[in-house]
């Protein structure tokens, strides 16, 4: 299925950078790897939840872009925000094919740092879902593709899925880039032992943003956690509790996408690495044979990572690639 969906897309299959052939190193060498570019004239906006909480998006415009043409919802990972380096390379290979870009920061994250009292989590459906609420009214004629990334991503699938034919907003598609199906076993899979630098970063970065959230918001309970250092306890000692689940299990278990897939309508594509260091691969083995869904599965290419190179040796990025050319795609159909 994936060779047949690449070559509709007219991309060749992907080939990873000599010495390069590794989940761990594809995903470390992607986080160092050369060509950060510069995007500048970013417009902020400011989106006030249900709750009071805030969430701050980053607009990037093409130099040509009327109100009926599509516009790309960028969702980011756990520790993410609208810096993520994925982020900014996504907005300027998008702006440079004429798409409107926002970046969404969740929860507390980014410039939305200090405006949210409440967490972002793999479950948190209802803020992309606002957030698309929102961008259907200041922008009624433009259609929406939602493209997630890791935890971004099974945001992504788990709000499709949940909305089933009554799609929110203008959203007319979706993208999981890396997404866990299965919170709790990709959670384990952190723990082992060749995978601990990536539990440890994501940790440490947790760690670092709820004491500045209770630093911000004095009023909330006293932090006093025990040690914590995985994401399994970090989550069962801390997201469980904060967010209304029993714990760490019952939270992976009603957030996991894998279950929202089967309910999805609209058009979309998963993409995922099955050397994926950070993401369980067993789910994606049974994902379902529908007509709206685009799997494409590689042997290598690491967590959010695909350094690659083309048959004339020109190195890229495979993956901006894939997302970009399933969209055009996608709106070339859109506008038949």
């Amino acid at each position: 299925m994936s060779k047949d969906i690449l070559k509709k897309l007219g991309m060749p299959p992907f080939k990873p950078l000599p010495g390069l052939h590794k989940g761990l190193s594809q995903t470390i060498a992607s986080f160092y790897f050369p060509y950060n570019p510069f995007i500048n004239n970013s417009k902020s906006h400011t989106v006030t939840l249900p709750d009071g909480d805030k969430i701050v998006l980053l607009e990037n415009r093409p130099k040509v872009w009327v109100p009926s043409q599509r516009i790309i919802l960028l969702v980011h990972g756990l520790t993410g925000s609208h810096l993520s380096k994925y982020f900014i390379r996504a907005t300027k290979f998008f702006t440079q094919h004429g798409y409107v870009v926002m970046r969404m920061n969740l929860r507390g994250c980014g410039l939305g740092r200090g405006l949210a009292r409440h967490l972002y989590h793999s479950g948190r459906s209802e803020d992309t879902r606002e957030i698309l609420k929102w961008l259907a009214r200041e922008y009624p004629y433009s259609p929406v593709t939602q493209i997630g990334f890791s935890l971004g991503a099974n945001i992504t699938l788990k709000m499709a899925g949940e909305d089933g034919d009554s799609q929110s907003g203008k959203l007319d598609s979706v993208i999981a880039v890396s997404p866990p199906l299965d919170l709790e076993a990709s959670v384990k899979l952190l723990m082992k032992k060749q995978n601990r630098i990536f539990n440890d970063f994501f940790v440490k970065g947790l760690l670092g943003d709820i004491a500045k959230l209770h630093q911000t918001f004095p009023d909330l309970p006293k932090l006093d956690l025990p040690p914590i250092s995985t994401v399994y306890q970090f989550d069962d000692l801390y997201t469980a509790p904060r967010s209304g689940f029993q714990d760490a299990h019952d939270y992976y278990t009603r957030c996991s996408s894998a279950q929202f897939i089967k309910t999805i309508t609209l058009p979309t594509l998963i993409l995922y690495a099955k050397d994926d260091p950070v993401i369980s691969r067993r789910q994606f083995l049974k994902l379902p044979q529908k007509d709206n869904l685009d799997t494409i599965l590689t042997k290598h290419g690491g967590h959010v990572a695909w350094l690659g190179k083309t048959d004339k040796c020109c190195h890229y990025r495979w993956m901006d690639r894939v997302i970009l050319k399933w969209v055009q795609c996608h709106d070339k159909q859109h506008d038949n």
